[in-house]
């Protein structure tokens, strides 16, 4: 890169790499992936995403919000709301809230993006679909498919 540092730096939540980015890359932005997000919720708030109200709200706050005070009043009514405030995978979540919302990095450009989605949800595809035992003219008429789907999405 040039002997240059990156701006910004999308990870999941591995406090690991976030220890290395901050003693490594002091200057760079840390950013959570909200892809990474959106399947942990699955996991850890999963009962919760069958409810269209709660998703929706969720994922405004994920997504939505470019100031502060949006985020927060949101965040709060999703909390009362639902009554989730004891939800520990929520309150984790709450306090990286400047590492996955777009309102508490405006001093950092990103040109929008929000996630390394491209290549994960890539990645996921493939892991899904590739056996030992697919042949390969199965992998090929596969691959012709998701290409459709993605141009098509």
């Amino acid at each position: 890169m040039g002997n240059q540092t990156p701006k910004t730096i999308y990870t999941d939540q591995c406090q690991t790499m976030a220890n290395a980015i901050k003693d490594i890359f002091p200057q760079t932005c840390h950013r959570l992936c909200l892809w990474h997000i959106s399947l942990n919720a699955a996991r850890n708030i999963g009962s919760y995403l069958g409810i269209p109200e709660f998703t929706k709200m969720f994922n405004k706050c994920l997504y939505g919000y470019e100031s502060e005070s949006e985020f927060q009043s949101s965040w709060d009514g999703l909390l009362e709301t639902f009554d989730v405030a004891d939800n520990d995978w929520l309150k984790k979540l709450y306090t990286l809230r400047e590492k996955f919302c777009a309102a508490f990095s405006l001093d950092s450009f990103s040109a929008r993006i929000q996630s390394s989605q491209r290549s994960e949800s890539t990645n996921n595809v493939f892991h899904h679909i590739s056996a030992a035992k697919m042949r390969l003219i199965e992998f090929v008429h596969h691959y012709d498919r998701q290409v459709e789907d993605t141009h098509s999405s």
